[in-house]
């Protein structure tokens, strides 16, 4: 990972809510993101297989990292977040890998998958991003 991607990773992992959710930046590259969170028994429900929630969360970060990887992007806000919950995930740790698959002046789309410990894909989600570009004031 180059160095403006170590700082991006920083960034992201600083962001509150995503701390509180214990998400790491495992890779980053231009149009590209995976993310991972630990099993945890608070993000469970009964039965003992992770929230949807936490599951969107992830996705929403995989999705995200992936857009804001470009260089003139500073920030993003979910437009959208589809999401096909496939199988149970019971195990961690669990991943989420972010692909931008469309970029537009300042929409952006992008396919994620979500996979449990053992490898196995158990969601599947479709994401658009409104950017914010370097040449915008963004308050």
């Amino acid at each position: 990972m180059d160095e403006q991607y170590i700082k991006l990773k920083e960034i992201i992992e600083l962001d509150p809510y995503v701390k509180y959710m214990g998400i790491k930046v495992i890779d980053i590259k231009q149009g590209y993101a995976l993310v991972e969170m630990d099993f945890r028994k608070e993000l469970t429900r009964i039965g003992n297989f992770i929230n949807g929630g936490a599951i969107a969360t992830l996705a929403d970060v995989a999705g995200g990292t992936a857009v804001i990887s470009y260089s003139d992007v500073v920030n993003d806000v979910t437009v959208n977040l589809n999401i096909d919950y496939l199988n149970t995930i019971r195990n961690g740790p669990v991943t989420a890998e972010g692909k931008v698959i469309k970029k537009g002046r300042n929409i952006f789309f992008c396919d994620i998958n979500v996979y449990d410990g053992n490898k196995n894909l158990c969601t599947h989600a479709t994401g658009v991003w409104y950017v914010i570009n370097a040449d915008k004031n963004f308050k």
